[in-house]
């Protein structure tokens, strides 16, 4: 990023980057994979052209495994998609015991259980932007598709504020995002990715899971870079 005066046109298109990107993150965990969802990611250069692919080895990976299942497998077919249910069943949902839970207590909490600290810390997080899960009090709130819905609602907020020229909003949303990131979402997800990447039965959510931990690691660069402009 550019040192010297910086307009808030400027930093617009690393917002829409990360939002695009929060939003296919937080699309693939949040539950089984659509027929939608599967339509999006597989039109050409989607997966390929992943932001920050070519600053990452670890999202470059990635986004080679997705690529390569998609062009060799009809995902859109039955069977095919019954497969990556149920691959995402049995990693992230049950009901045996599962290789790579999703929830951020499960590898911060000694116990492993959740709706504890760890959930209500997650929740006062959630709650300064009125952030309410969907399944509120069924589903813990430090759900990984619920952490990443979280940085996408924050990521088009901060769009929002480029919009209305509110610079100390603008700067507040991006701090808030940054310790999110580092309190929470840094604090698991590397070990949740190596978990889930070797347990996974198909390269689709290998690949996904990649992209997931080389994303955050650079989204927090990015957000040190955003905060470092003088506007």
């Amino acid at each position: 990023m550019p040192s010297g005066q910086t307009t808030l046109e400027q930093v617009l298109p690393l917002l829409q980057v990360r939002i695009f990107a929060y939003d296919c993150l937080r699309r693939t965990f949040l539950g089984e994979p659509s027929k939608e969802f599967l339509r999006t990611v597989s039109h050409e250069g989607f997966i390929e052209g992943f932001p920050f692919a070519e600053d990452s080895a670890l999202i470059h990976e990635g986004a080679e495994n997705v690529s390569e299942y998609l062009k060799n497998q009809d995902v859109l077919s039955e069977e095919v998609h019954d497969k990556l249910h149920w691959d995402y069943t049995r990693m992230f949902i049950g009901p045996y015991e599962l290789p790579a839970p999703p929830w951020e207590s499960a590898y911060l909490n000694k116990e492993r259980l959740l709706f504890q600290e760890e959930t209500i810390n997650v929740r006062r997080a959630y709650l300064k932007y009125a952030f309410l899960p969907k399944d509120f009090g069924h589903e813990a709130d430090d759900h990984l598709g619920l952490e990443l819905d979280f940085m996408y609602q924050l990521s088009e907020l901060a769009e929002a504020k480029v919009s209305k020229q509110d610079i100390g909003g603008l700067v507040e949303v991006l701090r808030d995002q940054k310790a999110f990131l580092e309190d929470h979402l840094l604090k698991w997800v590397p070990e949740f990715s190596k978990q889930a990447a070797r347990h996974a039965q198909t390269q689709f959510y290998e690949g996904m899971v990649k992209i997931l931990a080389g994303f955050l690691e650079l989204d927090l660069k990015a957000l040190e870079e955003l905060l470092d402009i003088n506007v």
